[in-house]
Protein backbone atom coordinates (compact mmCIF):
# COMPACT_ATOMS: atom_id res chain seq x y z
CA UNK A 1 0.00 0.00 0.00
CA UNK A 2 1.49 3.47 -1.02
CA UNK A 3 2.05 6.07 1.66
CA UNK A 4 -0.94 8.24 -0.60
CA UNK A 5 -2.95 5.56 0.28
CA UNK A 6 -2.41 5.71 3.67
CA UNK A 7 -2.76 8.74 4.46
CA UNK A 8 -6.47 9.46 2.77
CA UNK A 9 -7.77 6.18 5.19
CA UNK A 10 -6.15 7.85 7.58
CA UNK A 11 -8.04 11.17 6.74
CA UNK A 12 -11.26 9.33 6.27
CA UNK A 13 -13.17 9.95 9.44
CA UNK A 14 -14.43 6.59 11.12
CA UNK A 15 -18.05 7.72 10.94
CA UNK A 16 -17.95 8.17 7.33
CA UNK A 17 -16.53 4.50 7.12
CA UNK A 18 -19.23 3.12 9.72
CA UNK A 19 -21.85 4.46 7.41
CA UNK A 20 -20.17 2.86 4.22
CA UNK A 21 -20.44 -0.28 6.06
CA UNK A 22 -16.78 -0.65 5.98
CA UNK A 23 -17.18 -1.31 10.21
CA UNK A 24 -20.55 -3.19 10.17
CA UNK A 25 -21.28 -5.14 13.34
CA UNK A 26 -23.29 -8.25 12.99
CA UNK A 27 -26.72 -7.60 15.18
CA UNK A 28 -27.02 -9.18 18.31
CA UNK A 29 -28.86 -12.51 18.11
CA UNK A 30 -30.85 -13.34 21.35
CA UNK A 31 -30.48 -16.43 22.85
CA UNK A 32 -33.45 -18.86 23.99
CA UNK A 33 -33.77 -21.32 26.43
CA UNK A 34 -36.44 -23.31 27.61
CA UNK A 35 -38.69 -23.61 30.73
CA UNK A 36 -41.37 -25.69 31.83
CA UNK A 37 -40.36 -25.66 35.50
CA UNK A 38 -41.59 -22.45 37.08
CA UNK A 39 -42.27 -23.77 40.90
CA UNK A 40 -40.15 -23.03 43.45
CA UNK A 41 -41.97 -25.55 46.09
CA UNK A 42 -39.71 -28.29 46.93
CA UNK A 43 -40.30 -31.55 44.98
CA UNK A 44 -42.99 -29.27 42.68
CA UNK A 45 -45.03 -30.60 45.63
CA UNK A 46 -47.57 -27.31 45.74
CA UNK A 47 -47.42 -25.76 42.43
CA UNK A 48 -49.78 -25.39 39.64
CA UNK A 49 -49.72 -27.54 36.58
CA UNK A 50 -50.92 -26.95 33.01
CA UNK A 51 -51.33 -29.95 30.88
CA UNK A 52 -51.02 -30.93 27.05
CA UNK A 53 -53.58 -33.55 27.48
CA UNK A 54 -57.22 -33.67 28.42
CA UNK A 55 -58.50 -35.79 31.42
CA UNK A 56 -59.18 -38.85 30.35
CA UNK A 57 -62.81 -40.26 31.17
CA UNK A 58 -61.57 -43.17 33.68
CA UNK A 59 -57.88 -41.51 34.83
CA UNK A 60 -59.17 -38.05 36.05
CA UNK A 61 -55.63 -37.01 35.76
CA UNK A 62 -54.09 -35.03 32.78
CA UNK A 63 -50.98 -37.49 32.68
CA UNK A 64 -49.27 -35.83 29.51
CA UNK A 65 -46.54 -33.79 29.92
CA UNK A 66 -46.92 -30.03 31.66
CA UNK A 67 -46.15 -26.68 32.77
CA UNK A 68 -45.84 -26.24 36.22
CA UNK A 69 -45.56 -22.71 38.06
CA UNK A 70 -46.41 -21.26 41.77
CA UNK A 71 -46.31 -17.66 40.23
CA UNK A 72 -48.52 -15.47 37.45
CA UNK A 73 -47.94 -15.82 34.14
CA UNK A 74 -48.79 -12.86 32.23
CA UNK A 75 -47.66 -14.54 28.74
CA UNK A 76 -47.51 -18.35 28.43
CA UNK A 77 -45.35 -17.37 25.18
CA UNK A 78 -42.59 -16.60 27.45
CA UNK A 79 -40.16 -13.36 28.82
CA UNK A 80 -37.18 -11.51 28.35
CA UNK A 81 -35.15 -11.35 31.84
CA UNK A 82 -32.76 -9.26 30.27
CA UNK A 83 -33.48 -8.23 26.61
CA UNK A 84 -31.16 -10.71 25.33
CA UNK A 85 -32.50 -14.09 26.19
CA UNK A 86 -35.80 -15.25 25.54
CA UNK A 87 -37.47 -17.53 27.91
CA UNK A 88 -40.32 -19.68 25.86
CA UNK A 89 -42.30 -21.68 28.56
CA UNK A 90 -43.09 -25.31 27.37
CA UNK A 91 -44.65 -28.72 28.26
CA UNK A 92 -41.95 -31.47 29.81
CA UNK A 93 -42.96 -34.90 31.45
CA UNK A 94 -41.37 -36.21 34.85
CA UNK A 95 -41.93 -32.49 37.04
CA UNK A 96 -44.80 -34.07 39.27
CA UNK A 97 -44.90 -36.57 42.47
CA UNK A 98 -47.67 -38.97 42.17
CA UNK A 99 -47.67 -40.01 38.45
CA UNK A 100 -49.17 -37.26 36.44
CA UNK A 101 -46.88 -35.27 33.97
CA UNK A 102 -44.92 -38.69 33.53
CA UNK A 103 -45.45 -39.24 30.02
CA UNK A 104 -44.26 -37.38 26.90
CA UNK A 105 -46.98 -36.52 24.67
CA UNK A 106 -46.32 -32.43 24.19
CA UNK A 107 -42.99 -32.44 25.56
CA UNK A 108 -41.37 -29.67 23.95
CA UNK A 109 -44.58 -27.78 22.60
CA UNK A 110 -45.16 -24.60 23.79
CA UNK A 111 -47.20 -23.47 26.31
CA UNK A 112 -49.21 -20.70 25.07
CA UNK A 113 -52.56 -22.11 23.29
CA UNK A 114 -51.82 -25.90 24.05
CA UNK A 115 -53.00 -26.70 27.32
CA UNK A 116 -55.87 -28.69 27.48
CA UNK A 117 -56.84 -29.33 31.60
CA UNK A 118 -55.04 -27.98 34.67
CA UNK A 119 -54.50 -29.34 38.28
CA UNK A 120 -53.82 -26.58 41.13
CA UNK A 121 -51.60 -28.00 44.05
CA UNK A 122 -51.15 -25.16 45.81
CA UNK A 123 -52.38 -24.58 49.47
CA UNK A 124 -55.07 -21.69 49.94
CA UNK A 125 -54.23 -20.23 46.55
CA UNK A 126 -56.62 -20.00 43.30
CA UNK A 127 -55.28 -20.06 39.82
CA UNK A 128 -56.99 -18.51 36.78
CA UNK A 129 -56.76 -19.59 33.10
CA UNK A 130 -57.15 -16.62 30.84
CA UNK A 131 -57.83 -16.66 27.09
CA UNK A 132 -55.86 -13.63 26.63
CA UNK A 133 -52.30 -12.68 27.35
CA UNK A 134 -51.94 -10.27 30.05
CA UNK A 135 -54.88 -11.80 32.11
CA UNK A 136 -57.99 -10.35 29.95
CA UNK A 137 -60.93 -11.57 28.34
CA UNK A 138 -62.77 -14.83 29.55
CA UNK A 139 -61.00 -16.93 32.38
CA UNK A 140 -62.02 -20.03 34.27
CA UNK A 141 -60.67 -19.95 38.31
CA UNK A 142 -59.22 -23.30 39.70
CA UNK A 143 -58.88 -23.35 43.88
CA UNK A 144 -55.93 -25.26 45.58
CA UNK A 145 -56.06 -28.47 46.77
CA UNK A 146 -52.67 -28.52 49.20
CA UNK A 147 -50.72 -31.19 47.36
CA UNK A 148 -52.90 -32.78 45.55
CA UNK A 149 -52.33 -33.81 41.69
CA UNK A 150 -53.44 -37.50 41.22
CA UNK A 151 -57.13 -37.83 40.32
CA UNK A 152 -58.23 -33.92 40.85
CA UNK A 153 -57.00 -32.20 37.14
CA UNK A 154 -60.05 -30.69 35.30
CA UNK A 155 -60.10 -30.09 31.44
CA UNK A 156 -60.36 -26.72 30.56
CA UNK A 157 -63.69 -24.89 29.51
CA UNK A 158 -64.27 -25.63 25.77
CA UNK A 159 -63.75 -21.62 25.13
CA UNK A 160 -60.01 -22.28 26.82
CA UNK A 161 -58.76 -25.61 25.89
CA UNK A 162 -56.08 -25.23 23.60
CA UNK A 163 -56.71 -21.52 23.84
CA UNK A 164 -55.00 -20.06 27.08
CA UNK A 165 -52.41 -17.57 27.09
CA UNK A 166 -51.96 -16.51 30.81
CA UNK A 167 -52.83 -17.45 34.49
CA UNK A 168 -52.33 -15.66 37.55
CA UNK A 169 -52.50 -16.71 40.81
CA UNK A 170 -54.36 -15.13 43.84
Amino acid sequence: MTQAIRNLIRAIPVAALIAAGVFCAQPAQAATSYESDGCTSSGNTYCFALYYNSVGSTTNSGVGSCYVSNRSVPDHYGYSPNGATLVRLVFHYGLLPGGTCRTDPGDGQPLKNNAASVANAECGVYDRVYWGSGYQSISQAFYGTCGGYGGLAVNLVPELKNNNASHKRY
